[in-house]
């Protein structure tokens, strides 16, 4: 559950499609952070979940947002995922 959270406060701080500041639910982005959270489990580096997070937002929001976005919330994500295992 602390995975989730964290993932959860990450994305919507980031809110990579702005969906949150045009005043969305703030449960708007739920469906891709438990995706982001599976998904980081089985990443291998940062450079692969920044690829990952890139994959969700353009399966769910068809949004292809460049990789330089994706990789600052992928190493936030990565070096929590690391200290707490």
């Amino acid at each position: 559950m602390v995975e989730y959270l964290f993932i959860k406060k990450t994305i919507d701080e980031w809110d990579p499609i702005g969906l949150l500041e045009m005043g969305c639910p703030n449960d708007e982005y739920e469906p891709e952070i438990r995706e982001i959270e599976r998904l980081s489990y089985h990443a291998k580096s940062i450079d692969e979940l920044a690829l990952d997070i890139r994959q969700v937002l353009i399966k769910w929001f068809d949004e292809c947002l460049p990789i330089e976005k994706c990789y600052p919330v992928a190493l936030k994500i990565w070096t929590e995922y690391q200290e707490e295992n």
